[in-house]
């Protein structure tokens, strides 16, 4: 990532992009003009469908297909309305208990899809489809506070009143398996057949044989506006790692959404299957979702962290939004780390952070510092996984900093050498369980203040869901361990 002052300099489709001066319409006059847009995009196209969807807490696009008539005659700007559900249930659609936001009591009412014209895009090997994401609005026209999107857009519109502009870029890894999800699934996710055997980190002769899957995704994503810096093969068995170019905050999580579908879209053609799962096998590595982030200034666009005057150590103000990551570490564990399987990937030793730590450009620890003295200076959070929500990751990445500056926090001293010796100090160890992650995320003031009551309350009894969802739970390990002994 190299944080130039310019945050969005990558060549775009021209025609796929609606500009950004229509984007917000508060008035007849930009309607008539996001109108003409979207009536042009379509003739220009040739669009029968657009894909609408908004993304949910466990960071799954969800929506609907709309025509292009309906589209352009009104959902453009009125959106079109989903039930509340989309916050009603789990990952595999099951109906969550005892929430306070929606369930049986509240007869699972709608709430509307408003699209955000600025992320529209002719969808890639689908003809006469294009795809847009959208925001959440409530029956009243009122944001919708539990939206992950939401909630990045208040730490961003926050960040802005201070006078920064943070910018983001996400490095993901990744599974790629013989068999599409269909396939697999028939073998209840048993048997799992990496489509490259043994090691080969980095390795360029292996990545020749797998560019035919990661040549397409890289293709397919820069059509979309999404591009891609790097790939390589990682250090798992048929693992990958894709780094995305940074942007603005809300667009790197729009590009870290889009990199997901188009990932999983692309493996499936080719009769694959991917997987973010953060550990998918207990002797292979963990998947991650690196987040590197730096702020620049809204007034002349300069790069806030950057030292001319010491190269060796991040700006003063930089500091302070270091100190806030790692204070805000354990305050946000259960947004980095969602799932019950996200705490296998932190385990000591697992180039994951599992510390209140930072270093200079070390990788055992959770906060990774990069000074520079000029615009690639940045931090690199090491913790969360690939699993994790990416709206919800640069929201809490974004809080935790700005808290360190509106703070004036001062940072640890620094880790050098292996900062997992420190994981025995409970002091410094990060929530390891999301039980555990959950209790302090649930009364966490930081999280409170900067995502917004209600959004914590939900969010923590999703997760209290997934706890007991794995608890009432019979494992292989038990049956295998127990039946004949016992």
């Amino acid at each position: 990532m190299n944080n130039a002052v310019q945050i969005e300099d990558a060549p775009q489709h021209v025609d796929a992009f609606i500009p950004e001066e229509v984007v917000y319409m508060n008035n007849p006059s930009e309607m008539e003009d996001a109108k003409r847009f979207v009536d042009a995009f379509i003739e220009e196209n040739s669009i029968k469908v657009f894909k609408i969807g908004a993304v949910d807490i466990d960071g799954l696009w969800r929506g609907k297909r709309l025509s292009a008539r309906y589209f352009s005659e009104s959902a453009y700007s009125a959106g079109s309305n989903i039930c509340n559900i989309l916050f009603g249930w789990d990952v595999q659609d099951t109906l969550i208990p005892n929430l306070t936001f929606t369930g049986w009591h509240t007869g699972y009412p709608d709430v509307n899809l408003r699209p955000d014209l600025s992320t529209l895009r002719v969808v890639p090997g689908e003809p006469g489809v294009a795809s847009v994401i959208c925001d959440l609005f409530n029956p009243d026209g009122t944001p919708l506070a539990i939206s992950p999107r939401a909630v990045l857009q208040r730490v961003v519109d926050r960040a802005n009143a201070l006078g920064y502009e943070p910018v983001c870029a996400y490095e993901f890894e990744f599974y790629l398996f013989e068999g599409t999800p269909r396939e697999l699934a028939r073998r209840s996710w048993r048997d799992l057949e990496p489509v490259s055997s043994g090691n080969h980190t980095y390795s360029v002769y292996r990545d020749t044989g797998s560019d035919v899957v990661l040549g397409e995704i890289r293709d397919r994503l820069a059509e979309q506006g999404v591009f891609i810096e790097a790939s390589n093969s990682e250090h798992g068995a048929g693992q990958f790692e894709v780094n995305i170019h940074y942007g603005g905050a809300v667009r790197a999580a729009d590009s870290a959404l889009i990199l997901k579908h188009t990932v999983k879209e692309i493996a499936a053609k080719h009769g694959l299957t991917a997987s973010f799962m953060a550990k998918v096998d207990i002797d292979q590595a963990g998947s991650s979702g690196h987040v590197h982030q730096s702020l620049v200034s809204t007034e002349n666009g300069s790069s806030v962290f950057s030292n001319p005057g010491g190269p060796a150590q991040l700006s003063e103000t930089g500091m302070k939004y270091l100190a806030g990551l790692v204070t805000g570490a354990s305050d946000f564990t259960a947004i980095y780390l969602p799932t019950i399987n996200s705490y296998k990937r932190i385990e000591g030793g697992q180039w994951a952070g599992s510390s209140a730590t930072w270093g200079l450009d070390n990788r055992t620890v959770a906060i990774r510092s990069i000074p520079s003295a000029g615009p690639a200076a940045r931090v690199e959070n090491r913790v969360p996984g690939a699993d994790a929500n990416p709206y919800l990751v640069l929201a809490a990445n974004i809080a935790s900093g700005l808290s360190g500056i509106e703070q004036n926090l001062v940072a640890p001293a620094a880790v050098t050498g292996n900062a997992y010796e420190h994981d025995a100090d409970a002091s410094r160890r990060l929530p390891n369980t999301l039980g555990k992650a959950t209790e302090v995320f649930a009364q966490s003031a930081l999280a409170k203040e900067y995502f917004g009551e209600e959004f914590v309350r939900h969010f923590s009894q999703t997760r209290e869901w997934e706890i007991h969802k794995f608890a009432t739970t019979v494992t292989d390990w038990e049956v295998a361990r127990y039946l004949e002994h016992i």
